[in-house]
């Protein structure tokens, strides 16, 4: 953690969603999803061959907040 820095949230698996549900969740096809994830556009992060994203992160995207 760097000085200054906030403490995080413990994470819970309910935190953590796959591309098939954010999909469902922004109401686009999964595919899509996986594309705006690999060109940076929507934060996610590889974990082996999954592509994982926080429902934080997601839900501050959509209120347009930082």
């Amino acid at each position: 953690m760097y000085a200054g820095a906030a403490p995080l949230a413990p994470l819970r698996a309910e935190d953590v969603m796959t591309a098939s549900e954010v999909a469902e969740l922004l109401r686009m096809p999964t595919s899509t999803v996986e594309h705006l994830a690999l060109v940076g556009k929507l934060p996610s992060r590889k974990v082996g061959r999954r592509r994982l994203f926080l429902r934080p992160r997601i839900e501050a995207l959509l209120l347009d907040e930082p």
